[in-house]
């Protein structure tokens, strides 16, 4: 029997919860007045602490005001859950408080007081880096899923995110080094910036094989007599970040 994905346990308690529900435990909605996007938590080895955050550069440069709000979901005695926003400092005096990559549209924020509340994450082994992306042999056409907030929807209103099946529309495996992104192919949408990309590792733990940062269309320009304007033609495709540069990222922001 299929065991929906909404019935999983968070980290806490869980011991049997397959690879989509652990990384589906760990992603996150993060806004403000002018946010509404995708986020997900990791953890470095001990005895490190903090909680690392991981998103887009342009969702955390485009927010307004020196916080937001990370939606964590409490379970309650009656099988229900409440919304817990938990307020993240990103500017201290004007300045950010994330660490942006320095190539790419991803940025990591150092949480070293971890969020009041009940949350998951994910180690950062579970990011896929050249190796272990290897060793799950996904192809072109395989299936992936994505775990996002599509234009701020939540698949229940305490702040779940929704799952999206996509599959690689480029082989994988490709040198990350010489091909940094990928793409795959989805009905992407505003708000799923951020999201994690994961398959399944060999052991069926989760891999995270990447993070969403792009939608991808078509601009037409269009020329009237009066006026030329651009029509975007949406290509129901969605560019990732390879898991390697989410690794390069938090390693950056811990050494902050």
């Amino acid at each position: 029997m299929f065991r929906p994905l909404l019935a999983l346990l968070l980290a806490a308690t869980v011991g049997h919860a397959n690879y989509a529900d652990d990384a589906y435990a760990a992603t996150f909605k993060l806004y403000n007045s002018a946010l509404s996007g995708t986020c997900s938590l990791y953890r470095r080895p001990a005895p490190d602490n903090a909680v690392y955050l991981v998103t887009t550069q342009h969702q955390l440069e485009g927010s307004k005001g020196d916080s937001c709000q990370l939606v964590l979901r409490e379970p309650q005695a009656d099988g229900s859950y409440k919304r817990n926003d938990f307020k993240v400092v990103t500017r201290i005096d004007g300045k950010p408080t994330w660490v942006k990559h320095p190539k790419f549209d991803l940025a990591v924020l150092r949480l070293a007081t971890p969020p009041t509340g009940t949350f998951s994450t994910l180690p950062t082994s579970a990011i896929a880096n050249d190796e272990r992306l290897k060793a799950a042999q996904p192809s072109v056409g395989s299936s992936l899923l994505l775990f996002t907030f599509p234009r701020g929807v939540e698949s229940i209103r305490q702040g779940f995110p929704v799952a999206r099946l996509a599959v690689f529309a480029q082989p994988p495996l490709l040198s990350s080094e010489a091909y940094p992104t990928f793409q795959a192919d989805f009905p992407a949408s505003a708000g799923d910036s951020g999201g994690p990309g994961v398959i399944a590792d060999p052991n069926g733990k989760p891999l995270i094989v990447g993070m969403c940062f792009q939608r991808l269309n078509h601009d037409e320009k269009v020329t009237t007599e009066m006026t030329t304007t651009t029509v975007k033609h949406p290509l129901n495709m969605g560019t990732f970040i390879h898991g390697r540069y989410l690794l390069e990222a938090i390693e950056l922001a811990a050494k902050q």
